[in-house]
């Protein structure tokens, strides 16, 4: 089973503590047996012009979603097909020694 988790690490504010820009992360994982596959995709949402103190997780959200061109199923298809692909993978890497 898939994890999906939205992080907010960073906020830009102005000077009468408006948020103009937040800093965002999507990140997927999933633990198989001993293994944890890991995807995210990150970016930064414009005109927020909330008050920092009230701002919850729901309105970030919300914002990310209204400026991207992908609705959160798009961005959760994107990043599984990203897990799939490290869990089976095209192209392995292998050394040998002579």
């Amino acid at each position: 089973m898939i994890n999906y988790e939205w992080s907010f690490p960073n906020f830009e504010v102005n000077s009468e503590n408006e948020v103009k820009t937040i800093h965002w992360r999507y990140t997927a994982t999933e633990t198989v047996g001993e293994d944890t596959y890991t995807a995210s995709t990150y970016g930064s949402c414009t005109g927020a012009d909330m008050n920092f103190d009230t701002i919850t997780k729901d309105n970030c959200i919300h914002c990310v979603l209204e400026n991207l061109s992908q609705s959160e199923d798009e961005l959760n298809l994107s990043l599984e097909q990203n897990i799939i692909k490290q869990k089976n993978p095209e192209v392995t890497s292998k050394t040998k020694t002579f």
